[in-house]
């Protein structure tokens, strides 16, 4: 990875840099940036070797600064990413400030991959719509954040800071906030909302939160009708919400499906194809493929791409795959058989693809009657598809403290609860009227938040306040009350800036 600082005055910096990375596969966890051997410094390009996940090609790059240190902005350049395996490029370019005075006055900014220049995004705009309830002490003077999820990623944190309305969150009122220029999230499927607890009325009843996507002139909604309050509720100031348009489709509703087509080298055709995809819910009418000498598909060892609107069928089960000989032309012995090897569906909305390995010798007929049926081979359920359906479950969260001497900590304690569907987020560990996290104590918390399916990690952390803050953490266990299934985190290591690594945080995984 190759960082351009601007050749600007003042455009070095002493911050410590942040990077996210997000892919068509996946995204990584925020990284922080080696600042070492005067890096990041006025007309300058700083070279770094890193090894990532595997989640190319790459869509975006979230760059984050912390805005300390004795020159506290940065003119951020462009970042080039090159594949030491493949020598593939992906060019990420900004061209202004990061910094609270200059520029976009932002410490986050959000740049599209660029790949053998072209946009691997499109760029929207978002209107944020903030209903609050119509009860008694409904209305907020915290500051309150968001983060939109959708199918290409999240939109990071968003403040909801300008209202058309001076007295922001008021009973029975809707806030409106406008956020041009993001990169587009695609169809959206969560929403965190969450407020700072400041102010002297803290406590919020939120009503719903509507997010439109100006370029798509979509609206989504996001039912809350809940508290988010230290003294109302179950306590939590934070919330997680499923989109409420992710509905089941009618059965009358159209939806694009890509089909992506690979001839093996066993045999190809000049003649027409035919398919149908059969769903748990509907069977599709029949695709028809006419090959032309203008437009010729199905060669040997090539891949053809194609769009198909249908009625949703739900998930893909089965495929039928017909080979049908066209009227005004002689068929040649050599194409009485086509070779297909694969064939991947893409439901467009949602994202799931289907795969069908076929591998299959189709014979040429004149009739429709005679065709092979494939069973779908593989599934890849996109996270809008998961999210939908999730439903908000309350996690118990059992922290076990060690038993050596200053064991304890004073500090402020955080943890995000990691799972295939998701994560939590950073949510503050805090009980009224009660000294917390004492050596050899057992300390029992609750968070509620989308399910998260198989738990993999939790991370643990701590502010290093108060007179004792170093900590020794011998466990941590989190049971999904709605199942009863328990996961158990060891750790037996200390988070002390004193001892051991000096680390405050862990990431620890579920024990065998």
């Amino acid at each position: 990875m190759t960082v351009w600082t601007g050749d600007v005055v003042g455009g070095g910096t002493d911050s410590n840099i942040f990077m996210t990375l997000y892919g068509i596969n996946g995204s990584t966890e925020e990284m922080q940036l080696d600042k070492k051997k005067a890096r990041f410094e006025r007309e300058q390009n700083d070279t770094f070797v890193m090894e990532i996940l595997d989640i190319a090609p790459f869509t975006k790059m979230r760059i984050r600064i912390d805005g300390l240190g004795s020159r506290p902005e940065w003119f951020l350049e462009r970042i080039l990413l090159k594949n030491m395996n493949t020598g593939d490029l992906t060019m990420f370019y900004y061209g202004d400030w990061l910094s609270q005075r200059k520029g976009k006055k932002t410490l986050v900014c959000e740049m599209c991959a660029v790949i053998d220049e072209e946009e691997m995004m499109e760029w929207t705009s978002y209107t944020v719509a903030v209903k609050t309830s119509n009860i008694l002490g409904a209305g907020t003077d915290a500051n309150v954040f968001i983060i939109i999820f959708g199918e290409n990623g999240d939109s990071g944190t968003l403040a909801l800071k300008q209202s058309a309305n001076w007295n922001k969150f008021e009973r029975n009122n809707t806030d409106t906030f406008n956020f041009p220029d993001m990169l587009s999230l695609g169809h959206l499927c969560k929403l965190r909302v969450w407020h700072d607890n400041k102010g002297i009325f803290p406590g919020w009843h939120l009503s719903y939160v509507d997010v439109k996507d100006n370029s798509r002139d979509e609206t989504f909604r996001f039912q809350c009708d809940c508290w988010l309050s230290k003294s109302e509720g179950d306590g939590q100031t934070v919330r997680d919400f499923a989109c409420a348009n992710n509905k089941i489709h009618d059965e009358l509703e159209e939806t694009t499906y890509e089909i992506v087509i690979e001839t093996g080298n066993g045999g190809e055709t000049r003649e027409n194809v035919w398919l149908i995809l059969g769903g748990r819910k509907n069977r599709s009418k029949e695709f028809l493929v006419e090959n032309s000498s203008r437009q010729r598909a199905f060669r040997k060892g090539t891949t053809d791409t194609f769009e198909f609107d249908s009625v949703y069928l739900g998930d893909i089960a089965s495929l039928c795959v017909g080979h049908l000989a066209r009227e005004d032309r002689f068929i040649p012995k050599r194409e009485l058989v086509w070779h297909v090897k694969t064939i991947t569906i893409t439901e467009m909305e949602y994202g799931n693809v289907y795969f069908f390995n076929c591998d299959c010798l189709i014979p040429l007929k004149r009739k429709r009657k005679y065709f092979k049926v494939f069973e779908v081979t593989k599934t890849t359920e996109s996270f809008a598809s998961k999210v939908q359906s999730l439903v908000p479950v309350k996690y118990e969260v059992i922290v076990t403290t060690g038993y050596e001497p200053g064991a304890g900590t004073d500090a402020n304690v955080f943890v995000t609860i990691f799972g295939a569907n998701g994560d939590t987020g950073k949510r503050e560990l805090k009980q009224k009227m009660r000294n917390l996290f004492e050596r050899g104590s057992t300390d029992r918390f609750f968070l509620e938040t989308l399910e998260l399916g198989e738990l993999r990690k939790v991370r643990l952390e701590h502010d290093s306040s108060g007179y004792c803050s170093g900590w020794l953490v011998e466990k941590v266990e989190v049971t999904n009350t709605s199942t009863g299934v328990a996961t158990i985190f060891n750790c037996g290591r200390w988070l002390d800036k004193k001892q051991g690594d000096g680390l405050t945080w862990r990431d620890l995984f579920p024990s065998v």
